[in-house]
């Protein structure tokens, strides 16, 4: 079973310091529709996460407008909250990193791979994590169309958080978080614990929105995780899942549905026309 101390994250790591002002914060806050920070405790990231996942998307839409993504904290800032978007997992757990740093706590972003059948990592830096130091280490990830309501404690045990459970398991020197679909555990991530500048993941972030071998470069995108599911717009595609049980149905006014589910506007959808 993982040892419950180590590795943690520690003040030796890479910090930006202070990354947001605290008219950001209080911004970023109301964003979230999350009351003011008075003390970084386990607690509160908890609230924080499950807000953030709940009115940030997981979204790709840029790409398909043609705009070159920025992982400027500025530039991921005025997106996220001034202009009410969402983003994809280097934007999202990048800023809400500078988010959990600015608020006192303990955290690191780091870098996360795909576990292939056959135990080979995948490429480096494909993913953005964060983990948190408080009474033992938390692992918090937003930047995922279906990211967990609360952090997970890198234990090899299930735990319940919102309507699922996870657990966190060490493999081959790295941890490798799951979750339990039905009887059996699905792999997550493989991870390890080594702090990283948000400016490493500059090359996957690129490749992911240029390459036509990233899924992002598809088809557009927009899904918001709910009380008991997630909501989607998949193109013109809206999915929703409650539980175990999904329904799907065609959308003829995709802007209009980006509105009213996600709050999100675009001058433009960018995914196929109507038939």
């Amino acid at each position: 079973m993982t040892d419950h101390t180590a590795p943690r994250p520690s003040t030796a790591q890479p910090s930006p310091g202070q990354p947001l002002t605290d008219a950001e914060v209080t911004a970023y806050l109301a964003r979230i529709g999350h009351p003011p920070v008075h003390a970084p405790d386990a607690d509160t990231l908890a609230t924080l996460q499950d807000a953030h996942v709940r009115r940030v998307p997981f979204e790709n839409l840029d790409i398909h407008l043609g705009r070159r993504l920025s992982l400027s904290i500025g530039d991921l800032h005025a997106k996220v909250v001034g202009e009410h978007r969402g983003g994809f997992c280097f934007e999202l757990n990048g800023l809400f990193h500078a988010l959990l740093v600015s608020l006192g706590y303990d955290a690191r972003l780091v870098e996360a791979r795909d576990l292939e059948e056959d135990g080979s990592l995948g490429p480096r830096f494909d993913h953005a994590r964060i983990l948190v130091a408080l009474d033992e280490p938390l692992l918090v990830d937003v930047g995922t169309g279906a990211s967990p309501r609360g952090p997970i404690r890198l234990r090899d045990e299930p735990q319940q958080v919102g309507h699922i459970r996870y657990r966190v398991r060490e493999v081959g020197g790295r941890y490798v978080s799951e979750r339990l679909d039905g009887d059996d555990w699905t792999t997550g991530w493989s991870f390890d614990a080594t702090p990283r500048r948000l400016d490493e993941f500059e090359e996957r972030c690129t490749y992911h929105q240029t390459s036509p071998d990233s899924h992002f470069t598809h088809n557009p995108l927009c899904t918001l995780v709910t009380e008991d599911g997630h909501v989607t717009l998949a193109d013109r595609q809206l999915l929703v899942t409650r539980g175990d049980h999904r329904e799907e149905s065609w959308v003829d006014e995709p802007l209009a549905v980006l509105a009213d589910r996600f709050g999100v506007r675009v001058p433009r959808w960018p995914g196929t026309a109507g038939s």
